[in-house]
């Protein structure tokens, strides 16, 4: 006589597996347990000191990959900081990411697929750095 939760040789567990992760008939043998993880690729986040409008360039194509983007001008020209800045700008609008100043010439420009939190001084001072609003 079949167990209630057999079905054509297959326990309740292996139905259950397959409904839940898909089964792949040519990876299953007799007497071996695929489980397939699904994992989410990293994030990456590039630090770069921008001087030029070709590290500019370098930025905004990180962030065409989805990458967020560090960028320190503390060696930069003035006038050269402003160009690069509001080009990254409108990089990010345009893939309706987001734009955190960390430091006076420091900027985080961050994909649409990043979300950034940022605290403040005051929080920090505080006792409540790093605690999420509710």
């Amino acid at each position: 006589m079949q167990e209630p939760f057999e079905e054509e040789g297959r326990s309740w567990w292996s139905r259950l597996k397959a409904r839940l992760f898909g089964t792949n008939e040519e990876e299953e043998e007799e007497g071996t347990t695929v489980i397939r993880l699904h994992t989410r690729p990293a994030q990456r986040v590039n630090v770069l000191y921008a001087r030029t409008m070709e590290d500019a360039r370098r930025a905004a194509d990180g962030l065409k990959a989805g990458h967020q983007q560090l960028v320190n001008f503390q060696y930069a020209d003035t006038r050269v900081r402003e160009r690069v800045v509001d080009f990254l700008m409108g990089v990010v609008y345009a893939l309706e990411g987001t734009v955190e100043r960390v430091h006076e010439q420091v900027f985080l420009f961050a994909p649409a697929n990043v979300q950034v939190e940022m605290t403040s001084v005051d929080d920090f001072h505080n006792g409540t750095w790093g605690e999420r609003e509710r």
